[in-house]
């Protein structure tokens, strides 16, 4: 964690120093400007370590304002450091001079900010059927997968907003949350918990911990989990209606953080009566092989889809089972991945929007 913390820092740093040197040319500043520019971009280059010290001091009266602010300074100079890459690559066979480089950049920087921003609200759902002979002919079980809603200083009551709408036409059996559900310090905010426990399905609502829980405080976390109505599983399985297990195991973060987590989900799966459809449910889309016999449906989350598509088809499917949709990763067992109803970053996404899934479990004859 503190490498990548240090790591992000380094880079966030580099976008900066590359946004002072194009204004900088562009307008050719004098001393006294050059300065001030320089203190202003220092104080964001470290705003997301500042508003994410205050939140989690409960300091939320300045801490939230001030994260929708960082997070959408962050989605705009990252995606200025990215079109700037682009023109400068343009300006080796054309010459615009460095003011109107400049503003190309700016300008296609906050279109590209506005328009992820936007998408963000665009929520997508995936609706598949998964038939099984360990299910009796006829019956059917309707699963709602839902992930990373990251709850806390900028995701709030919109996101529950959509899954309401989902809830209410769908009407599933069960919900699953396969983490990164909570985001931030949640005082102030036991009023989205009780709205999520408004949502009830028939049989349950299950839910693990992702690497976000543990970053900002796994104890308060399972408190606003439970809160809201869902069963939080840390290295367990339950039984559920007659047909069904559900499996949940902890983020490998907590362990790295030092706290005491279960991450075995072999050991895990071997405990329960795998004659019953069997689902695990985990943050991260990887799958031990040794668990592949004891399960059926692996459901999780943690990719955004890359936020960016392009991370996502590329880096992300190479770290990963894939970073989104259904998958079938041995004869008759899939992979479920969610790219997450919020954002733990800038509230921006480019073509990955939000998705929520509805997953049918129908029963054949063999």
């Amino acid at each position: 964690m503190r490498f990548f913390v240090l790591g992000f820092l380094a880079f966030y740093a580099l976008v900066h120093y590359y946004l002072y040197r194009k204004l900088s040319r562009a307008f050719d500043l004098g001393l006294r400007a050059r300065l001030f520019t320089a203190i202003l971009l220092s104080l964001a280059t470290i705003s997301p370590v500042l508003w994410r010290v205050l939140d989690k001091k409960g300091v939320v009266e300045i801490s939230r304002p001030l994260a929708l602010i960082g997070l959408l300074w962050m989605g705009f100079v990252i995606y200025f450091f990215l079109v700037g890459a682009a023109v400068d690559l343009y300006r080796r066979f054309h010459s615009p001079g460095p003011r109107r480089a400049f503003f190309i950049t700016l300008i296609l920087s906050l279109l590209l900010s506005l328009y992820s921003h936007a998408e963000t609200h665009y929520l997508q759902v995936y609706r598949f059927t998964l038939e099984t002979s360990k299910l009796s002919p006829g019956i059917e079980v309707k699963i709602l997968h839902i992930s990373d809603m990251h709850l806390g200083p900028v995701m709030r009551e919109d996101r529950i907003e959509m899954l309401e709408g989902v809830y209410e036409k769908e009407r599933p059996d069960i919900i699953v949350a396969t983490g990164d559900m909570v985001d931030g310090n949640m005082k102030g905010l036991e009023h989205l918990a009780k709205r999520l426990a408004k949502i009830d399905p028939p049989l349950g609502k299950f839910a693990v911990l992702g690497n976000h829980e543990f970053y900002v405080g796994h104890e308060q976390a399972i408190g606003f989990l439970e809160m809201s109505g869902f069963r939080v599983l840390r290295g367990e399985g339950v039984e559920v209606g007659e047909f069904l297990n559900i499996v949940g195991v902890d983020d490998p973060a907590g362990e790295r953080l030092g706290y005491k987590v279960i991450t075995d989900e072999v050991s895990v799966l071997k405990s329960v009566d795998t004659s019953r459809y069997t689902i695990l449910i985990k943050h991260r889309p990887e799958v031990e092989k040794e668990a592949l016999p004891y399960l059926d449906l692996v459901l999780a989350g943690h990719t955004h889809g890359g936020v960016l598509f392009f991370v996502g088809y590329t880096v992300l499917r190479l770290m990963f089972e894939t970073d989104r949709g259904l998958k079938e990763i041995a004869p008759g067992k899939f992979i479920a991945v969610s790219k997450g109803l919020g954002t733990g970053g800038p509230p921006m996404r480019l073509l990955s929007p939000p998705d929520v899934m509805v997953i049918t479990i129908r029963g054949r004859s063999l």
